[in-house]
């Protein structure tokens, strides 16, 4: 109804629709009246019936009321006398609207908990100055136009300098919300600014004795109310979009800089015009600070972007960054590339034994390596964690395997590090686009599958092959059935003997753990170990481990066949404090001798932290368990530290045996670490015994004890003891600390 009485108010002042020309009590009178009290009764009934904001509407509601009341009485009452006085009775409540409606919307504007940044705080500065510049053209127009008492003049000012704090708290309230007007700023900001509008040229007219009533002028109040009065039944709205709002943000105190500095140009050289040109530059020069600001916020913006894509602790590219190149990439669309995922192998050892400063600096010069290795266009990153991921431009399947070995061979160059020599190396998986995927995730899903795969295999490098497995989710449901077996005990020991070389007999066994897969068969530990000990399972497995091979043992000795049992640790195991207090009670529950036991740990594990593994070792052999060094030889222990080390057994690694027969330089070294070992009181034992010529050239070097499969495959536990009674081997429990 509001609005159809101001659309019939403002369709009456278009020429020729009145009777007469001129002010008409009807419709300048109590139609207009009508729709102002209106608007202001819409507002307030707002005010009443919804809480929230309520005190901030009631404020606007009694400040339109009062325009309205002044409206009334300039109406019914000052208009009809014969010389209107100047202030009049009409005067005084349209000036104090004002108090009210700038609480209303400075209260409306409210942000309880915003931090208001310091280019607000600038634009609103600007938006002041240059609009306080643009009143002030007007304010010399309405001095040379007033003339009367001090009242008149002062009450005559009154009203631009009223509508010009109205403009400025407006302008200041949208500076506070970034310029982004929702609904109800859009209808509340469009009513002010038209209100303030109507009262400058009212105020033009009248100084210039231009004014004339019955004009499209004369609604422009109402039309001022209705838009408020709309937008305090508006609920708060998004503004659009975040980019649109983020250049709004220069937009408006851009054009009030243009227009100052445009005022500043055609200023006149009068003295009338010195207050316009010190506002003008006053706000170009406030245009010119927040250029600056606005700049360094820039170059924050683009080193922030910069740093967000930026892996911290490398300097390379990190994972958003990746990702958003292969995606660049894929949208180009031409030409093959791959994608290379290279996971450090053995790296938690490092981290947990030597700290995580030595690992990140592992990580540091694992970068610096591979990085200096990237041909022009590649793409190199770390996805976190020690892996790192590579973009190859323009690069097929086979390619890539020979860009990754080569990468592999690089990172198994020792790494110097305060004194201390650190081995690494790598797994890589090789993912094809388009042939393995045709987008960013799957790629790297699949260069993950690729890289598992060489991992567990042990090759290096692995590539995938389309259909090869295409169930992504394979690695981690292979984990969870990984934790069902080692509940339901699906897990069960091979063992292999170990000869002595000059006796023949059995001396003692190694526990190989193997999974039985209700699917998948008999699976070697190389298909699940490592997985075990990249998600935190193989201290639960060496305890099901040690459990199984014990209660074996303790079958075995019931047999009649007295012998040891070598089990496995891994770096996990060796960094657990808990480890000897539990080898004791499994021991005592069976009633079991220590000396039954031997705990075998790999050079590189045992060397990664020697000062803690020589603590726990001790506490081992303390109770009696035995130490053996697995894979002697292909670490880098010291001679110094091999000394100190708590063990009693080295195993030698399969790879020197290997042309022992042909080649007398193999068979020197051998020589030479059985003397070391015996010189030591160690006993040692030669690992991949393949042939007779092998066990006959190690039997003639005084080497202690023999694995391999010329002697004896693993067997299970009833097939070893079938075999063990065959051959007649049943040898004596072993002492604590034996000798050659």
């Amino acid at each position: 109804m509001l609005v159809v009485a101001l659309g019939v108010y403002a369709l009456s002042t278009v020429p020729g629709l009145r009777s007469h020309a001129g002010y008409s009590v009807g419709w300048d009178g109590w139609l207009q009246n009508s729709v102002l009290m209106a608007a202001a009764a819409v507002v307030g009934l707002r005010a009443c019936i919804v809480r929230d904001k309520r005190l901030d509407w009631a404020c606007i509601a009694v400040g339109l009321g009062l325009y309205a009341v002044g409206n009334i009485i300039y109406f019914a009452y000052v208009q009809y006398q014969a010389s209107p006085p100047a202030p009049s009775a009409a005067d005084v409540p349209w000036l104090v609207c004002y108090p009210f409606l700038y609480v209303g919307v400075i209260r409306l504007a409210r942000q309880p908990g915003a931090r208001i940044d310091r280019l607000l705080r600038i634009d609103s500065v600007i938006s002041a100055l240059g609009l306080s510049a643009i009143a002030m053209i007007w304010f010399e127009v309405m001095l040379r136009g007033t003339s009367g008492s001090l009242a008149t003049v002062l009450t005559t000012m009154a009203y631009p300098v009223g509508d010009l704090l109205l403009m400025l708290i407006v302008v200041g309230c949208l500076a506070v919300h970034r310029w982004r007007v929702d609904r109800v700023w859009a209808w509340l900001g469009a009513g002010l600014g038209l209100f303030a509008a109507a009262d400058t040229i009212y105020a033009i007219r009248v100084a210039t004795d231009s004014y004339r009533a019955g004009t499209l002028l004369d609604p422009m109040w109402a039309v001022a109310a209705t838009m408020m009065a709309i937008a305090a039944w508006k609920s708060q709205g998004r503004s659009g979009s975040s980019r649109e709002n983020g250049w709004a943000v220069l937009y408006v105190p851009t054009l009030i800089t243009v227009t100052a500095l445009a005022l500043l140009v055609l200023a006149g050289h009068g003295p009338g015009s010195l207050p316009v040109r010190i506002l003008a530059a006053a706000t170009v020069l406030a245009g010119l600070v927040r250029a600056a600001f606005t700049f360094q916020t820039m170059v924050t913006l683009v080193g922030n972007g910069v740093e967000a894509r930026t892996d911290e602790l490398s300097g390379l590219r990190n994972r958003r960054a990746f990702l958003e190149a292969v995606e660049r990439r894929i949208a180009a669309g031409h030409g093959l590339f791959a994608i290379v995922l290279i996971d450090l192998d053995r790296f938690k050892e490092v981290n947990d034994s030597l700290g995580h400063i030595a690992g990140d600096d592992l990580l540091r010069e694992v970068g610096v390596r591979l990085k200096a290795r990237m041909r022009q266009g590649d793409v190199l990153a770390r996805l976190g964690g020690d892996e790192f991921a590579i973009l190859l431009e323009n690069t097929q399947a086979e390619a890539a395997r020979e860009i990754a070995e080569r990468l592999r061979l690089d990172l198994q160059q020792a790494f110097v590090k305060d004194g201390m020599t650190i081995y690494s190396d790598a797994s890589c998986g090789v993912a094809v686009w388009p042939e393995a995927a045709d987008d960013v995730g799957g790629l790297l899903q699949r260069a993950d599958i690729a890289m598992y795969d060489a991992k567990r295999e042990r090759s290096g490098t692995a590539i995938y092959t389309h259909g090869e497995d295409t169930d992504l989710s394979a690695p981690l449901r292979f984990v969870d059935e990984l934790r069902t077996a080692l509940l339901d005990d699906q897990l069960v020991l091979h063992y292999q003997p170990k000869i002595g070389l000059r006796t023949a007999k059995l001396e003692g066994v190694e526990a190989l753990v193997r999974w039985k897969h209700p699917v998948r068969g008999l699976l070697p530990p190389d298909s699940f170990l490592p997985l075990a000990e990249r998600y935190g399972l193989m201290r639960q497995l060496t305890t099901r481990v040690l459990t199984l091979a014990l209660d074996q043992v303790s079958e075995w000795h019931r047999a009649g066949m007295d012998t040891s049992v070598a089990v496995n640790i891994s770096v996990s195991n060796l960094l657990d404090l808990e480890l000897p207090e539990q080898v004791r009670t499994l021991l005592e529950v069976r009633d079991l001798s220590p000396s039954c036991l031997i705990l075998e740990v790999t050079e590189t594990t045992l060397m990664a932290d020697p000062t803690r593994a020589t603590e726990l070792l001790t506490r081992l052999q303390a109770i009696g368990v035995r130490v053996s060094i697995d894979d002697y030889g292909t670490g880098y222990s010291s001679l110094a530290r091999l000394r100190e080390l708590p063990v009693n057994e080295l195993k030698l690694d399969r790879s020197f045996l290997l042309g022992i027969s042909r080649d007398p330089r193999a068979g020197a070294i051998v020589r030479s670490t059985v003397e070391l070992a015996h010189s030591l009181g160690l006993t040692l034992v030669a690992e991949g015994i393949e042939t007779q010529r092998d066990e006959e050239i190690l039997r003639e070097l005084a080497c202690d004890l023999g694995q391999g499969f010329h002697l004896a495959r693993p067997l299970p536990a009833d097939e070893l003891l079938a075999w063990a009674t065959q051959r007649g081997a049943t040898a004596p429990r072993a002492e604590a600390t034996p000798l050659p």
